[in-house]
């Protein structure tokens, strides 16, 4: 490529193979996933020919638990894992080189790039940015003693409008209906969900989380962070009986939520609160084998902790209030939590906030606003996380690098949280779709993940995906584009 970046890595290999002449067995024990089978891989044919004892060992949280769980476990390394993250690689580069220079061709810049996935979750980001230009209003009422009250596009807005500003205006609430009903709580968190609410509660982007998260998983406080599974093992059931053993005992209702696979949820390995942590780390009575931690790391701590702990606690019973709102020729129905009858896993993790009550009657309005919002709302980072978790594109290891790769190329900028399609990415995506919608769409990108799955289970044969991916580049080389724009 002409950089003289390039790290040479031969000494740290020359001093593993001393090291493997050393002893009996070897153990390589990589991240549990495609990614670190494959680098197991790589170092199996690098220390092979000096010692033929090479075993995998694959956990999914630095304890010493886990660790002697894993040696007591060893295995080889899984190839079909690594066929299935070669088929990746592979496929990421020619794809994604061949579509990167028909871009080159055409606008004449060698900053510009593509990919598989990379194009449809351009395309979620642009399709919100061009609907959110047109506006719709949205009329807010906090009504005297009662809730806050929305209302899109309202009819008659200048007549509702005129008698809040005589003081006149009253709204009407009917057909109210109580009703008692049970709240689970949510599974723990897989990598998508994480990366939405360390958005949500810490302000964190899908890159710095995860940074956050791997200093957790490598300082052995939290499991592996990069998984699509909801299961918790029996240790994880048992970390949570021992720490509500201790605050809560009679909120202890065990979820296993299985999943397909081997992975497990991310979770706490120990059953300390993000206080006692603190206070365990303070006194010297825990000590972390990584980097110093900073509360940032504390926060993502206590957030994991309590969603895991909520997981494996009793559901909650609320109050909800369901009724109608009239106004001026408009009627919504609204629907409400008014009152927590018993507090079960919210006491963790409380994500239902209490609104005042009503009756049947006829209210005045004590605050009024209208706002002009976006017809569909734009994305975050989180929320482009989760739609490629839904709809199957991308993987826990690639999420937050897909959306760093847009937002470093220019064709996406963050504002106030949101993600926000530049003029250079619409007329990239556009382009893109114009001249290779087939090879970019969401479905061929959905099927192709589920064919590399199949791999990684040693269902298909990796060839014949290997066979499909280079009929496909053929064709991507043979068709023409013209340079007939700069860079946009």
């Amino acid at each position: 490529c002409g950089s003289d970046e390039v790290f040479d890595k031969s000494e740290i290999i020359e001093a593993v193979r001393k090291l493997a002449l050393q002893y009996n067995d070897v153990y390589i024990a990589t991240d549990p996933d495609a990614e670190g089978e494959k680098i197991a891989y790589d170092l199996l044919c690098l220390l092979k020919p000096y010692n033929p004892r090479i075993y995998r060992l694959e956990f999914h949280e630095v304890t010493r638990r886990a660790l002697l769980t894993a040696l007591q476990n060893k295995r080889d390394v899984n190839l079909n894992l690594v066929e299935a993250q070669l088929l990746r690689r592979i496929e990421d580069r020619w794809i994604g080189f061949e579509l990167s220079m028909k871009l080159w061709d055409r606008f004449g810049s060698k900053w510009l790039s593509a990919g598989r996935v990379q194009t449809p979750v351009l395309g979620w980001i642009v399709t919100t940015t061009e609907q959110a230009r047109k506006k719709r209003p949205l009329l807010r009422m906090r009504l005297q003693d009662g809730p806050l009250i929305e209302i899109l596009e309202p009819e008659n807005l200048e007549k509702i409008l005129e008698a809040w500003d005589k003081k006149e205006l009253k709204v009407t609430v009917k057909d109210v209906v109580e009703e008692e009903r049970e709240i689970n709580p949510l599974p723990p968190y897989t990598t998508d969900s994480l990366l939405r609410d360390a958005f949500t509660y810490l302000k964190l982007t899908a890159a710095e989380a995860m940074r956050v998260a791997q200093e957790l998983f490598e300082a052995g406080l939290i499991t592996y962070h990069r998984t699509d599974a909801t299961t918790v093992s029996q240790v994880g059931i048992g970390i949570a009986k021992e720490y509500l053993n201790q605050t809560a005992p009679e909120l202890f209702t065990p979820r296993a939520y299985r999943v397909e696979g081997a992975h497990e949820c991310i979770r706490p390995v120990k059953p300390l609160d993000a206080d006692k942590l603190r206070y365990y780390i303070k006194i010297g009575l825990l000590t972390i084998p990584a980097r110093r931690l900073t509360e940032i790391h504390f926060r993502m701590y206590d957030l994991i902790f309590r969603r895991f702990i909520a997981s494996q606690s009793k559901p909650a019973r609320v109050l909800t209030q369901k009724f109608k709102v009239e106004v001026m020729g408009n009627e919504v129905e609204v629907t409400g939590d008014v009152e927590i009858l018993e507090e079960g896993f919210l006491k963790f993790f409380p994500i239902i906030r209490p609104r005042a009550k009503v009756k049947e009657g006829e209210y005045t309005v004590a605050e009024l606003e209208v706002r002009k919002i976006p017809a569909t709302r734009l994305l975050t980072e989180g929320d482009t996380v989760a739609m490629m978790k839904e709809r199957g594109i991308g993987r826990p290891s690639t999420y937050s690098k897909i959306i760093e790769t847009l937002l470093q190329r220019g064709y996406v900028i963050e504002r106030a949280g949101r993600l926000i399609a530049t003029k250079k990415g619409m007329t990239i995506y556009h382009f893109l779709i114009e001249k290779f919608e087939k090879y970019v769409s969401e479905d061929l990108t959905r099927k192709l993940e589920a064919d590399m799955d199949l791999v990684e289970k040693g269902e298909i044969n990796y060839q014949e995906v290997l066979r499909k991916l280079y009929e496909e580049v053929t064709e991507i080389k043979k068709t023409p584009v013209a340079a007939e724009q700069k860079e946009p």
